[in-house]
């Protein structure tokens, strides 16, 4: 009979038992683990040193604190931050008004057309304030036009039987030019008349008024027509109240 030959049994050892295969893809995690917990504390030592060095400098320029900021630009006299008053001086007493005027009217755009609107109440109503012609000696430049001097109503001869008041309500101005010392302010109003005790329709007047500033105050120096009544109603500025 015969038999057969065969190797001794073996215990599995160390390192064996496992295939081949199976041993590579354990040394492989092993080493990503390692890599991983590496590249974890090298972050966490670089944000130990961040936070102990100084902070970045920044590129980006500071922004402008308001106040020093640009400042807006003037505004156009065509169009002002604030209207005129169309009742500067009050609303009766026309002498005391004009004169009350002249000297609360500011040497600006808005001032001139302030003192406008009282002038030509002075100037057109009918008939004519007593002492008027006292009252223009302080208010006509020594050079004034004779269109400025026949603007007064005491001038007008065929007033006889009829009456007018101005009403600044309503009424628009347009501040043609200005120049500090000088100023052209053309305006709108509505005139109320009467003659012979009938009241006459509403009509609409208007003109342009050179002033000029004398010792700081604005005096009338020349009356034109620069601007017509459809000019104003479309470009004017409405007064601020009126009287």
């Amino acid at each position: 009979m015969s038999t057969v030959a065969t190797s001794p049994a073996q215990t599995p050892g160390p390192g064996r038992g496992l295939p081949r295969w199976a041993w590579e893809v354990i040394v492989l995690l092993v080493v990503i683990a390692v890599a991983a917990v590496a590249v974890a504390v090298v972050a966490v030592q670089g944000k130990d040193a961040s936070s102990n060095a100084a902070p970045p400098v920044s590129t980006t320029p500071p922004a402008t604190s308001p106040a020093a900021s640009t400042p807006a630009p003037t505004p156009s006299t065509s169009m002002p931050a604030e209207a005129a008053d169309g009742c500067l001086g009050g609303a009766t007493e026309l002498n005391q008004a004009v004169l009350a005027a002249q000297q609360k009217a500011r040497l600006d755009p808005v001032g001139a057309a302030s003192f406008t609107a009282t002038l030509v109440r002075w100037a057109m109503d009918a008939p004519a304030p007593p002492f008027q012609a006292q009252t223009a000696k302080q208010i006509l430049t020594a050079d004034a036009s004779s269109k400025a001097r026949h603007f007064l109503s005491g001038t007008i001869k065929d007033l006889k039987g009829s009456t007018s008041t101005i009403d600044i309500n309503g009424g628009r101005y347009y501040v043609e030019a200005f120049d500090g010392t000088s100023a052209i302010v053309s305006y709108l109003v509505i005139g109320h008349s009467t003659l012979n005790g009938a009241v006459l329709s509403d009509v609409e007047l208007g003109g342009s008024v050179h002033l000029k500033s004398i010792n700081g105050l604005w005096r009338f120096q020349d009356m034109t027509g620069d601007r017509s009544l459809e000019d104003l109603h479309r470009i004017g500025t409405p007064y601020s109240g009126g009287c």
